[in-house]
């Protein structure tokens, strides 16, 4: 049995677009920790997602006609460069030890370890400093909110399901 299967990996991708989708409304702080738990979890597993690229079949058969192969060859590439562009947003949103998201694979995310700030002279800190310690610091509170949800929209129509076999 596969630890991660397409149908997994279909709901999450779609769970990931609904929160890009969502993030200026209810509490960013949650939605942005939900984001980075869903590319977290891809980035865990983008060695099976390489396997949901569609196969090229029977090519080494006799009797295949020259312009099927050249359209099944056709549609492999397009949905490699589509896996490629994919797993390249992947890695932008995902982990990084400097970034946003400061986990390591396999640990779990959370507002102690997602960090936001180095703006509008706002030092950097965990969400989890700025959701408790400066939530009465309108300032504060209305850089960083713009920071998260302009972070998360910059994946807007990144994700998508296109190459998907």
């Amino acid at each position: 049995m596969k630890l991660f299967s397409k149908n997994q990996f279909v709901a999450e991708v779609k769970n990931l677009n609904q929160i890009i989708n969502h993030i200026n409304e209810g509490n960013c702080y949650d939605k942005v920790v939900q984001f980075f738990e869903i590319t977290s979890y891809l980035q865990d597993h983008a060695r099976e997602i390489e396997e949901f690229l569609p196969t090229v079949r029977g090519f080494k058969f006799c009797g295949i006609k020259s312009s099927y192969r050249k359209e099944c060859e056709f549609k492999r590439a397009k949905a490699k460069l589509g896996l490629n562009v994919f797993m390249s947003e992947l890695n932008k949103a995902g982990r990084d030890k400097y970034g946003h998201n400061r986990t390591e694979s396999g640990e779990a995310v959370s507002k102690d370890n997602i960090f936001f700030g180095d703006i509008a002279g706002i030092w950097t800190f965990c969400i989890a400093d700025f959701e408790n310690k400066c939530k009465n610091d309108a300032y504060v509170q209305e850089n960083i909110r713009a920071q998260i949800t302009g972070f998360v929209k910059s994946y807007e129509g990144s994700f998508n399901l296109d190459w998907v076999a």
